[in-house]
Parts: C-alpha cells; sequence; structure tokens
C-alpha cells in the first residue's frame, strides 16, 4: 500500500479485535509489532448464540480459516479442538438459563518461523461453568482438546468461562521460504 507517487509504502494494519480476546491479544503482544508484515494472517473472531448449528457453523469458518496456515491434518485436528470447545458452551454454559447465550470464538497466529507458527484459539460464553459429575459418556472433551493442542486452559468467572487453546502449527511447504527470511 502506498500513499502516492514515490512516497514509502505504508504497512497494512490488522484489525483491532472485539471483546473476549484479551488472553489472546496478550499472546499476540508478546509475538511481535501490530503492524502486519506480509505473511500475516488476520485473526478470525466470531460470535453466536450457542446453539448445535451454529457451533457447527463455527467449527466449518474456523476451519477454512485455518486451512490457510497449515496441512490438512493439522487443521482438521485444530477444528475438532475448537468444536469441543463450542460444543462445551453449547451443552453446559447456559444450561440453567434454558435459552442459549452468546459464544465467541477468536483466533490468531504469528507470522511464519522456522518451526511453525504459534496459533491461539480462545472461546468465551457468558454462561456459568460447570465440572463434570459422573463419568458416563460425557466427559471426554477436555481430554480431548488437552490432546490435540500443546495447551489447553479453562478459565470459569463470574462473567462466564474463557477456554484458551495454544498449539505450534507446521507451515505448509509454500510458507516455508517465507518463514527463512
Amino acid at each position: 500500500m502506498t500513499d502516492g507517487p514515490g512516497s514509502r509504502p505504508t504497512p497494512a494494519r490488522l484489525p483491532v479485535p472485539g471483546p473476549g480476546t484479551l488472553i489472546a491479544m496478550d499472546v499476540l503482544q508478546r509475538m511481535g509489532p501490530r503492524t502486519a508484515p506480509a505473511t500475516a494472517v488476520p485473526p478470525l473472531e466470531l460470535c453466536a448464540l450457542a446453539t448445535t448449528e451454529n457451533a457447527a457453523s463455527l467449527r466449518r469458518r474456523f476451519r477454512c480459516w485455518v486451512a490457510e496456515i497449515t496441512d490438512l491434518d493439522t487443521a482438521d485436528d485444530l477444528a475438532l479442538a475448537v468444536y469441543e470447545a463450542l460444543a462445551n458452551v453449547v451443552d453446559h454454559a447456559y444450561a440453567d438459563r434454558g435459552t442459549p447465550g452468546l459464544m465467541t470464538l477468536w483466533s490468531a497466529v504469528s507470522c511464519p518461523l522456522l518451526t511453525g507458527r504459534d496459533l491461539v484459539v480462545t472461546v468465551v460464553d457468558e454462561g456459568a461453568w460447570r465440572p463434570s459429575t459422573s463419568p458416563g459418556w460425557r466427559g471426554r472433551g477436555l481430554p480431548l482438546m488437552r490432546e490435540l493442542m500443546h495447551s489447553t486452559a479453562v478459565l470459569p468467572g463470574e462473567q462466564g468461562t474463557t477456554v484458551q487453546l495454544r498449539r505450534r502449527v507446521p507451515v505448509p511447504s509454500r510458507d516455508r521460504a517465507a518463514a527463512l527470511v
């Protein structure tokens, strides 16, 4: 982008994310400047009512976004972990209210590094955290997220629950040359 003939190019700026992204923004601030290099990927922010249909829609949109930054097998694993976090919001966060509340999915990724990109995904709700009370057929979502991600944190609070997922994702071969620059 340039401002006119003979002027220096001005770098593109990443969009400023909305509410519910403080944890991921803290990570991004430690990862580097807000000026976006050519290899930057804009963050993804999606918000919807916590229904099964919307959770599936957010998963599909996340899967499309993440497929641009890593290989397809890793993208499938990431989409599964994110869907588990969204499904937990649908199944648990608003169970006491009887009507669905909001769920927000926010994801950001660093520029390519020699060993991959750092991915941070945050899923936020405004409901109540309820730990599992019976083993049964339920209770496999958090262990699955922990298996698929390098770091999984569940942060319950009075204003809702935040699930933060982190993983170093491999850079597709088409982006490896940019990581070496």
